[in-house]
């Protein structure tokens, strides 16, 4: 299995805890789970705690690169890793010339050989969880066996409290699910007239091959405007309309880091990281 962490955003809402935008978001160190280290080495830790990746790809931008290139080595250094990891550079400069989780997922694609037929499994790479990607992938397994081994996509969901319904809404996809796990569609931060669940998609997700490479003919053929085009959430809405695609619900700690507060609160208070 390929795992694939998305890396290549400037992180502008951060420019005052990047040195203002000098290191890359995914590279600020947190501290969790009674340690401290940059984001990018607790989703490290997180996939090297199984035995299923043959690799790991990390999609950064030119600006970023040669930091990315140096954390993946210091890491490599440190024995954990169980497989390579894989620094991959889609040549951009600016918040301007950004390419987009879509157009990032693509180039993945494209490095990933044709022939390859295990699963992919991507992340995000400014997002903290505690869940074990073991469980998600024994859940992956149970429901590509119920589905008589057919080809299955997962994505990792978080239900939230009704009290928080206006601010998800606004921030994050939002899943309308059925009672066997069967994920319907995503509404990509349909704002609260068209809020249809408080079920969150966290970023994570569990793609077939076949599937993964639907991102080629979405990207270059589906995709009309530029959000369609950047925005993950309108490419995993095009996989569930057009595969089979289920949802492995998540209860512990998550974190979407995208201001100075969500960063603050796993380096300030690390004991209360479970409130958001």
């Amino acid at each position: 299995m390929k795992a694939v962490i998305l890396a290549a955003g400037y992180a502008t809402r951060l420019r005052s805890v990047t040195n203002n935008g000098e290191l890359a978001k995914p590279l600020l160190e947190i501290t969790a789970e009674g340690k401290t280290q940059p984001i990018l080495y607790f989703l490290l830790d997180k996939f090297f705690d199984t035995e299923f990746f043959d690799e790991v790809i990390v999609i950064t931008n030119n600006k970023y690169y040669k930091q990315f290139y140096k954390a993946a080595h210091e890491y490599e250094k440190t024995g954990k890793a169980k497989c390579p990891i894989n620094v991959l550079n889609d040549g951009t400069n600016s918040t301007e010339e950004a390419k987009g989780a879509n157009g990032d997922l693509l180039i993945a694609n494209n490095y990933i050989p044709a022939k390859y037929n295990d699963q992919v499994f991507v992340v995000a790479g400014d997002n903290y969880f505690d869940f074990s990607i073991n469980k998600v992938l024994e859940f992956y397994d149970t429901i590509w066996r119920d589905s008589y081994m057919q080809d299955v996509n997962v994505v990792v969901s978080k239900h939230y409290p009704e009290s928080e319904k206006e601010d998800i809404a606004n921030k994050f996809g939002i899943l309308d699910m059925r009672n066997n796990f069967r994920v319907v569609s995503l509404d990509e931060k349909p704002g609260i007239e068209n809020i249809k669940s408080t079920n969150v998609c966290l970023a994570t997700y569990i793609f077939n091959r076949a599937d993964f490479a639907l991102i080629d003919y979405y990207y270059n053929h589906v995709a009309q405007t530029k959000k369609e085009r950047d925005s993950l959430g309108y490419f995993i809405n095009y996989i569930i309309h057009n595969t089979m695609t289920f949802t492995y619900p998540f209860e512990g700690t998550f974190i979407d880091i995208g201001s100075p507060e969500d960063y603050y609160s796993l380096t300030q208070n690390p004991n209360k990281i479970g409130n958001n």
